[in-house]
């Protein structure tokens, strides 16, 4: 259950938040959404897939993070190993909710921040403050409105963005079979990725509105993470060693 409100800097003036990742908190996930405003800093440690939906007929892009259930080889024992933390993990109890506000006579839906005041990272005794002593929003704040962006730029725009990919027939099924040092193996299957071949052969008419969709660079990005697989498997096999 959550529960959802409004944030605003009254009734939450006191409020700390433990911007900590673990498995506490949920972080234990082995794949997470990811949304394209953030690939630029994604693809530069984690591999990105694409997920169809079956009842939506949408697709979705995800990052991978470990290879079996519960299992996130980026979440040690002093909190997050990379340097970027996906968006949807990165913004703890805070979501987008929309406010109706009147511009020019009309009715305008407006982004605003909402605190889920059941989330365990919410509390008043230790953690980052959301508001200063005497009026003003602190940087950890600031932080969050930044990573709430990408999440909202990416909800608006992504549909639009994958289903233009689609049409274009440059999503593939994969199937990644990956062997580890332990000779056990892993096999990722009902995913997608970027025909490189039909890439290569779009037509200049094609590039040009994939360029002006601001797409183009993104399937670049998309294309280079796949290499970071390698990193998984070294992380992987780094634990299973010490597990022995």
């Amino acid at each position: 259950m959550s529960k959802a409100v409004l944030l605003n800097n009254v009734e939450h003036k006191d409020l700390k938040i433990d911007s900590n990742h673990s498995a506490e908190y949920g972080d234990n996930v082995n794949r997470a959404l990811a949304f394209s405003s953030e690939f630029d800093d994604l693809h530069k440690e984690y591999p990105i897939l694409f997920y169809k939906d079956a009842k939506a007929d949408t697709f979705q892009a995800h990052v991978i993070l470990g290879f079996e259930k519960d299992e996130n080889l980026f979440l040690g024992d002093d909190g997050w190993l990379g340097n970027y933390v996906p968006a949807v993990l990165a913004r703890g109890p805070f979501l987008i909710g929309f406010q109706s506000r009147e511009v020019d006579g009309k009715a305008v839906k407006e982004p605003v921040i909402h605190i889920d005041m059941d989330n365990p990272r919410v509390g008043t005794e230790s953690g980052q403050p959301l508001f200063l002593a005497y009026g003003g929003d602190t940087p950890y704040l600031e932080k969050v409105m930044q990573i709430l962006q990408v999440v909202h730029q990416g909800a608006v725009l992504d549909d639009k963005l994958f289903s233009t990919l689609d049409s274009m027939g440059l999503f593939e099924p994969v199937n990644i079979e990956i062997s580890l040092s332990n000779i056990s193996s892993v096999n990722l299957s009902d995913y997608y990725c970027i025909n490189k071949d039909k890439l290569a052969q779009l037509d200049a008419e094609n590039l040009q509105k994939l360029n002006k969709a601001g797409a183009l660079g993104l399937v670049y990005f998309a294309l280079s993470s796949m290499g970071n697989f390698n990193k998984l498997i070294e992380l992987k096999n780094k634990k299973m060693a010490i597990a022995q």
